[in-house]
């Protein structure tokens, strides 16, 4: 098959342009999108290397070759940069210089041998290559705080075949190479390197975007189960939890513990220190729930100041234990606030008990961890109490 380059590399630019103006558009207006605009800016770039190369046409080779390794290096490094802006501090990104490094090192050795092609076509084919490997290291994501979706993997598998493209378009230009003749690299296998890349292009654009979208499809259901303060279940969602927590304990014979724990004069704090330092207190509070709970067990925002914990397959003396510990840690040491360290004690109710299968059961045991609060607000506060 003879591929027309001049073909290829009208359609390929009309390709990318296709891609790069939706992108961008969409980035602009949608702000929430991490890395989005950074990614659009790269595919405008891309857009832009191909009638660069086309400028050798009209007898300027030394700026063609100047500007299309400049403009297709740039649009790795964009890339890279806009994945690492997309999962900022979900994953361990690519230090910015070592992105830049390459491309800066791409055009020293374009510039030095601009007039010997065999070691400039090899060594540029070569760092470009690299390139693509740090594109591809941060597309997987190492030390990912999340599973990786479907739009992740697309993009993990249009990063792999672009790294072995160029890989393998340097190995061909090693061993082709005739080092006693001028060397050009053949028009079928710049033709083949240029269709490749439109199709990379077009799969990692399918990927990051996909990416995005479901990275905000996550965020919206974390939005919708989440008190956005605390980070902990809200209450509406700790009530869909519920019935299967119910119906495993059933079904399993063993009991399921309810902890109602409430800040003691939560009231003084916004009073003295702001609600600002309230929300702080919060966040606090509920961060060392969270620590001295076990990772079966659930705990949400019951109300302003109020936490309701689940703990599956807990007895009684179980769950009285747990609360002592986690009364304990939240008495000490006070929470630290930007100028104030704030004593803050919890009261807790507990309540442990195998569920029947009444419809209103778990709404009882609630019911009773909550009476237990009372006693304990009214026994002095700072106390564990269990009905």
């Amino acid at each position: 098959m003879t591929l027309d380059l001049a073909t290829l590399l009208a359609a390929t630019m009309a390709a990318a342009t296709a891609q790069a103006l939706p992108i961008v558009f969409v980035a602009l207006r949608a702000r929430l999108h991490r890395g989005l605009a950074l990614w659009g800016l790269g595919l405008v770039v891309n857009a832009l290397s191909y009638p660069a190369f086309g400028l050798r046409a009209f007898g300027w080779t030394e700026v063609s070759i100047l500007a299309t390794n400049l403009l297709s290096g740039l649009t790795l490094v964009l890339h890279t940069l806009a994945i690492a802006s997309f999962q900022r501090h979900r994953a361990q990104p690519v230090r910015s210089a070592l992105v830049w490094l390459p491309l800066a090192v791409n055009m020293v050795v374009v510039l030095w041998f601009m007039r010997d092609d065999h070691w400039r076509n090899i060594l540029v084919a070569g760092i470009q290559s690299v390139m693509a490997g740090m594109l591809l290291y941060q597309a997987w994501g190492p030390a990912l705080v999340e599973r990786r979706l479907t739009g992740r993997w697309v993009l993990i598998a249009g990063c792999a075949g672009l790294a072995l493209t160029l890989v393998v378009r340097t190995a061909y230009m090693v061993w082709a190479s005739d080092w006693d003749a001028v060397y050009n690299v053949p028009g079928q296998v710049q033709g083949l390197t240029y269709f490749a890349v439109m199709a990379v292009l077009l799969v990692n654009s399918m990927g990051f975007v996909l990416m995005q979208m479901e990275f905000a499809l996550e965020q919206q259901h974390a939005l919708a189960t989440h008190d956005s303060l605390t980070g902990l279940y809200n209450r509406s969602a700790l009530q869909d939890l519920l019935p299967a927590l119910g119906a495993r304990a059933r079904r399993q014979g063993e009991p399921l513990a309810f902890l109602m724990l409430d800040i003691d004069h939560f009231k003084r704090v916004n009073d003295t220190y702001g609600h600002l330092a309230g929300d702080a207190v919060l966040r606090e509070v509920a961060l060392r729930i969270r620590q001295r709970l076990r990772q079966a067990d659930v705990v949400a925002r019951y109300g302003g100041e109020e936490f309701l914990a689940v703990l599956p397959a807990t007895d009684q003396a179980g769950a009285l234990r747990l609360a002592e510990h986690v009364r304990k840690a939240i008495e000490s040491p006070p929470v630290r606030l930007a100028n104030a360290m704030v004593p803050i004690t919890l009261s807790v109710g507990v309540h442990a008990g195998i569920p029947d299968d009444s419809p209103r059961a778990l709404d009882a045991q609630i019911g009773l961890s909550d009476e237990a609060l009372y006693a304990a607000k009214n026994a002095g506060r700072n106390r564990v109490e269990w009905r």
